[in-house]
């Protein structure tokens, strides 16, 4: 089933990883692990965002794409089926 991913990216440590360069290796690297459908980067309520389209075969995969962006910025991270 698809499932919507929402992420809101807060100020810091993502700001540093864009001042430092490495922003772009990490959101690479996130979107060959999770491969989703497709990708949209905005802004969301002033601060960056990405909505992604992801196939989930099961409820606990959702973990799967939610853990690498937690493991990098300390985001806020939505789903909806």
């Amino acid at each position: 089933m698809k499932m919507l991913l929402t992420v809101e990216f807060p100020p810091e440590p993502f700001n540093s990883l864009v001042r430092s360069g490495k922003v772009g290796e990490t959101i690479g690297r996130i979107l060959e692990s999770i491969k989703p459908e497709t990708a949209y980067f905005s802004e969301q309520d002033g601060k960056r965002g990405a909505i992604f389209v992801v196939n989930v075969k099961t409820p606990s995969d959702v973990p799967f794409f939610a853990e690498p962006f937690f493991l990098t910025s300390r985001p806020l991270v939505n789903s909806a089926f």
